[in-house]
Formats: C-alpha cells, sequence, structure tokens
C-alpha cells in the first residue's frame, strides 16, 4: 500500500478532492500543515513515505520544504528546483528563454531610468509585473510615459530589494480571453478564462469555461513545464487576435477550486494517479 505525504497550508476544497482521490487508489495519506513542520537540516529521513506532494499555499515555504525534504531523501512534486523557477516570474521567463519556448518578449530592470528609458524606446503599452506574486496582484499595463513614471516610481521607491527587480512584459492584445493547461508529463486538459478586463484571473472575477486543448497548445505547454522541470503544473498561455499563442506564465500549486464544476476536468483523480505513477 503506497503512503504519501501531502503538505498543505489551508485545507481548501483542492486539498480535501486530492486527498480523498488518493484514498480511492488505498492510499495512506498523512496531512502535514506547513506551518508546524520543524526539519532538521540533515539527511535522517523525514517520514516512512518516500514521496510529498507539496501544496503549500507559501512560495517561500514550499520552496524551502521542498529543499530540506528533497535533501533528506523525498521525491518532491514539485520539485525545489520546479518551485523556485515557476514562484519567480523573472526566472520562469529566463527557464522558457533557455529552452527556446515561445513567449512575450520581456527585460529585467534594477534602476528606474534604465527601465524608463528600455520601455520608451521598446514603445507603448507594456505590462509590468512583481517577480514574486499571484492572482494578479500588483500587475499593472502602462500605456504612457507619465503611467510609466508614476508606476515605476512606486516600485523603486518602496519595498525591499525584491521589490526593485522591475520585470517588463510584451502586452499582448488578447481577444477577452486567456488560456490555462494542465500539464503532468502531458497536457491532460484547460480551460479558458473569459474577462471584460485584460487581467484574466479567475481570482480577479474571470469566468472559467473548458476548453478542448488543440495539439499546438499542448506541444507548446508541454514544452513549458519541461523547461522549468514541472510534474504538476498549470501553464498559462495567451493567444492573441490574430491566433498566435505564447507562454506567459506557469504555476506550481495547481487551484481548481473555482473552475472545477465549470471544466469538467478530474483534476484530483489526474493529480493522484500522476503522484502515485511518479511514486512506482
Amino acid at each position: 500500500m503506497a503512503t504519501i505525504d501531502l503538505v498543505y497550508t489551508r485545507l481548501r476544497a483542492e486539498e480535501r478532492l486530492i486527498h480523498d482521490a488518493l484514498r480511492r487508489r488505498d492510499c495512506v495519506v498523512h496531512m502535514h500543515q506547513d506551518a508546524d513542520l520543524v526539519l532538521s537540516l540533515d539527511k535522517r529521513p523525514w517520514s516512512e513515505s518516500d514521496t510529498v506532494l507539496m501544496r503549500s499555499m507559501s512560495f517561500t515555504r514550499a520552496r524551502y520544504l521542498a529543499t530540506f525534504l528533497e535533501v533528506k531523501g523525498a521525491r518532491v512534486l514539485n520539485s525545489a528546483r520546479a518551485i523556485s523557477t515557476c514562484g519567480d516570474k523573472a526566472l520562469t521567463s529566463a527557464a522558457l528563454a533557455a529552452r527556446g519556448v515561445r513567449q512575450p518578449w520581456s527585460f529585467v530592470a534594477f534602476d528606474e531610468e534604465a527601465c524608463l528609458a528600455e520601455i520608451e524606446r521598446r514603445g507603448y503599452p507594456v505590462v509590468t509585473k512583481p517577480v514574486l506574486g499571484s492572482w494578479g496582484r500588483m500587475v499593472a499595463r502602462i500605456d504612457s510615459r507619465s503611467a510609466a513614471e508614476g508606476i515605476l516610481s512606486t516600485r523603486f521607491g518602496t519595498g525591499g530589494a525584491q521589490d526593485h527587480v522591475a520585470l517588463v512584459q510584451q502586452y499582448i492584445d488578447k481577444p477577452g480571453y486567456d488560456l490555462r493547461v494542465y500539464v503532468m508529463g502531458r497536457a491532460v486538459g484547460g480551460m479558458r478564462r473569459r474577462s471584460e478586463h485584460w487581467i484574466t484571473n479567475t481570482a480577479r472575477g474571470a469566468v472559467p469555461e473548458r476548453y478542448e486543448v488543440p495539439a499546438a497548445h499542448a506541444k507548446l505547454a508541454e514544452e513549458a513545464a519541461a523547461a522549468v522541470g514541472g510534474d504538476i503544473v498549470a501553464v498559462d498561455l495567451l493567444e492573441t487576435r490574430e491566433g498566435e499563442v505564447y507562454v506567459n506564465e506557469l504555476n506550481h500549486c495547481v487551484e481548481f477550486g473555482r473552475s472545477i464544476e465549470q471544466t469538467g476536468i478530474p483534476l484530483p483523480d489526474l493529480i493522484a494517479e500522476h503522484v502515485l505513477g511518479v511514486r512506482r
């Protein structure tokens, strides 16, 4: 009988459904709240299980826990490398670039004036993002020099060192939606997220619906997952009005609580099957 350790922050619908899917497969599941974990920094095994499903909502906790657990001999899904790469948008872009995966052009800058000069050279509109963050928070579209000056002044004038890394990306004129493809070794399904706003996160009110993933989209998403070393990832794609498709971001802790009923994709079962398949 397989034994899996599941690390979580809060028992959301996602974690409960994954737990139940594993149990239906005669799997023993040990649940661990990330805030309660205390790990010695040595190679002594942490658990009788050799496989950990990392569902921590905290990027910081997830990458450190995955790193320490790998030192102790556990196979962590996703790996520390995948979590660290997906959780940092600049590192994600670098990993995609290294493998030649199609994405919007982007650049990073560390000085306000240098960043503004590069935006002016490339032209408006552009999108600026924090390198760390989720759910579309602090993502801004910049349409003019005056807007750029205001946003960059705030970004470089507040916060810590991590906030002073400006990631600027090509603005993609989407036809009212973006696309999310779930990859677990292969593309297993996807959803379209519709919104009248140019930010199309379900956390920001976008309406999810299922879409049949065409082969070209599946191949691009699988290439992106391979570039970051992801076992279980959601790949966000941007499609232009002309039908060109680019990888935007990747998510290492796949969320589906707001969309599973609309899409009908059995993600808990797919995740459980993948985890047990990797373990075997």
